[in-house]
C-alpha cells in the first residue's frame, strides 16, 4: 500500500484527521525513517514504518518533530527480565523467548505484537498500547486471568528533572494516548498480510 493510501486508511481506522498523520509521515520521510518515492517507483509502507507512524503520532508533542519521537520510543526497553508466569505470557504474545524480550525496543515489541495479532494468535481487542507524551509507555493485554501490563523504562530519559525517575515525575497536564490492538492488526494486514 502506498504511503498516501496507507495514511488515508490509517486515519479512518484510528478515527483522526488525515492531515495529522500526513504531517507525521512527511516528518518521518524527511529523516529517512520511511522509504521515499523515486520517479514512478512508489514503495509500499512496511509494518515497521506503519507502527512507527501510529506511535509517533501518539507520542509527539509537535507532529513535525515526530522523527525525534521515534528515537525516544526506540529508547524504551522492558523494565525487567521476563521470568514469572505473567511475563511468560507476554513473551509468547510477542513470539520471543522470555529472555529475549528485554533486549528488544518498545517499537520492536509493538511490531511483533502486530504480527501475532495479524496471525490470529490473540484477539486484537484485548491489547492496548499506551504512550504518554514526553513520558512513559506500556503495553496492556487482558485475558481470562485479568489485565497484564508490560512496563518499560527509558535509561536516559530527558523529560523529568535530573535525579527524578520517570515514575516520580509529575507534570501539571499529562496526555496519554491509547491505541487498541485492532489498529496494529490493520497495519499488519495492509503491509505484510496482503
Amino acid at each position: 500500500m502506498t504511503p498516501r493510501d496507507f495514511v488515508a486508511g490509517l486515519s479512518e481506522v484510528m478515527e483522526i484527521e488525515r492531515t495529522e498523520l500526513a504531517t507525521v509521515d512527511r516528518a518521518l520521510a524527511k529523516k529517512g525513517l520511511r522509504q521515499l518515492a523515486r520517479g514512478r517507483f512508489r514503495p509500499d509502507i512496511t509494518l515497521t514504518e506503519g507502527v512507527q507512524l501510529a506511535c509517533a503520532w501518539a507520542g509527539a508533542e509537535n507532529l513535525t518533530l515526530a522523527a525525534s519521537e521515534v528515537g525516544r520510543l526506540n529508547g524504551f526497553v522492558a523494565l525487567t527480565e521476563l521470568v514469572d508466569e505473567e511475563d511468560q505470557f507476554f513473551a509468547q504474545l510477542f513470539g520471543y523467548g522470555p529472555r529475549e524480550v528485554p533486549s528488544k525496543t518498545f517499537l520492536d515489541l509493538v511490531s511483533m505484537a502486530a504480527r501475532q495479532l495479524g496471525a490470529g494468535k490473540y484477539p486484537a481487542k484485548e491489547l492496548w498500547v499506551n504512550i504518554e507524551k514526553c513520558c512513559s509507555v506500556d503495553i496492556i493485554y487482558r485475558d481470562d486471568s485479568g489485565r497484564t501490563n508490560l512496563l518499560f523504562e527509558y535509561p536516559f530519559f530527558s523529560c523529568p528533572p535530573e535525579g527524578i525517575s520517570i515514575f516520580e515525575h509529575r507534570r501539571n497536564v499529562k496526555v496519554r494516548v491509547t491505541i487498541n490492538g485492532a489498529v496494529f492488526k490493520w497495519i499488519f494486514e495492509v503491509t505484510e498480510g496482503a
